[in-house]
């Protein structure tokens, strides 16, 4: 069914005004079509065009959406956070498996394809206070979904560094069934073990926050004006490493998964496009009678390449070598700044030179 700005069917979901291609032509996202193994979604006019009849259901799509625009029912990303938290507030070890694991058990949480999960998922596991995780894949080289492997591996090592970073005692693993009268070997996908913290946890009985006492953040759609909130992926992911933070200390400040905006000075020339279009709110302009500021607050940012790709001077991009503390501060870093001099403060006509490359004459 097809309507105004939104695609269903009973198995996704398809929010054309959160997508980027709908947002602005300039933008080039093909996660979605680029991960989906059967092509079942292909990009048609200005926003992915889905068939249902070539969906094989492993719902990988929205797992690589950055904006939330695509969203898969069985399971949907509330369920499969109502069956974490069920498991984890009694820090249990919670397993996932895929269609051809073989495994049975009323205690794991089954999908089409392991693929389907992404970073914020695990990471709000963790924060709900899972003893362990593992992922249990059947022989995904035999499989129709192998294709997806790659999308699980880049999941999977993602984790792994906020496990490490925040020291977070947890056993990620990606269990390879090869036969059903087999037991179980490790594969490659293996995190530590920091036993630590399971130790101290358990010795103390203490739970992790739930929640943070922070007011749901919404960004303004660029189209029609109305608020809509901040991607939900996002807001678990710095939701879920903010309470992680809180319990223990950082081992390092670097963060090398995270993509945020970076300003070349020399080439920026305040146009300020990059903050009109950005979806999240997460690129800001303030402007006065002295200067003219770009910033940015990295906890809004969801790499969606959308500034990159409208900036016509190539002035921005995507930095992925940040301090961990930038990304999950609430404060607006400062990326360009442009002093207004009274002497040469620019005309309309300077501007649009400026914006054109070449030379205006007034007649």
């Amino acid at each position: 069914m097809q309507g105004q700005d939104r695609l269903e069917n009973a198995w996704m979901n398809i929010a054309q005004e959160q997508c980027t291609r709908y947002l602005h032509k300039a933008s080039t996202c093909m996660y979605c079509t680029e991960v989906c193994p059967s092509g079942a979604l292909t990009l048609s006019s200005n926003y992915p065009f889905y068939n249902a009849t070539l969906c094989m259901k492993c719902g990988a799509c929205a797992g690589v959406c950055p904006m939330d625009a695509i969203e898969v029912q069985t399971p949907s990303a509330q369920t499969l956070e109502e069956e974490i938290s069920a498991r984890a507030v009694l820090n249990e070890a919670i397993i996932f498996t895929c269609k051809d694991s073989g495994e049975k058990k009323e205690s794991v949480i089954s999908l089409k394809c392991l693929a389907r999960l992404e970073p914020s998922l695990l990471l709000f596991a963790l924060e709900k206070g899972a003893s362990e995780i593992q992922l249990i894949r059947g022989e995904c080289q035999k499989c129709a979904l192998k294709n997806n492997l790659s999308s699980l591996q880049k999941t999977i090592e993602i984790t792994q560094q906020y496990a490490d970073l925040l020291n977070v005692s947890i056993t990620l693993k990606s269990v390879q069934n090869i036969s059903q009268k087999r037991s179980y070997e490790d594969d490659n996908f293996t995190c530590k073990d920091h036993s630590r913290r399971t130790f101290f946890l358990k010795l103390l009985g203490k739970k992790m926050e739930s929640s943070l006492d922070e007011p749901t953040i919404t960004y303004e759609n660029i189209k029609s004006g109305t608020k809509i909130p901040l991607p939900k992926k996002q807001q678990r992911f710095i939701q879920s490493l903010r309470l992680l933070d809180k319990q223990t200390p950082l081992l390092s400040k670097a963060d090398h998964f995270v993509l945020t905006p970076a300003l070349d000075p020399l080439q920026c020339i305040g146009c300020t496009l990059c903050t009109n279009v950005c979806p999240t709110g997460a690129l800001e302009t303030e402007a006065n009678e002295d200067s003219l500021k770009i910033t940015c607050k990295n906890s809004l940012c969801v790499a969606c390449h959308l500034c990159v790709d409208i900036c016509f001077k190539k002035a921005i991009t995507l930095d992925a070598h940040n301090a961990l503390e930038t990304v999950l501060s609430s404060q607006r870093i400062l990326l360009y700044e442009q002093h207004k001099i009274e002497d040469t403060l620019l005309c309309v006509t300077d501007k649009m030179s400026r914006l054109l490359g070449a030379k205006i004459y007034s007649t």
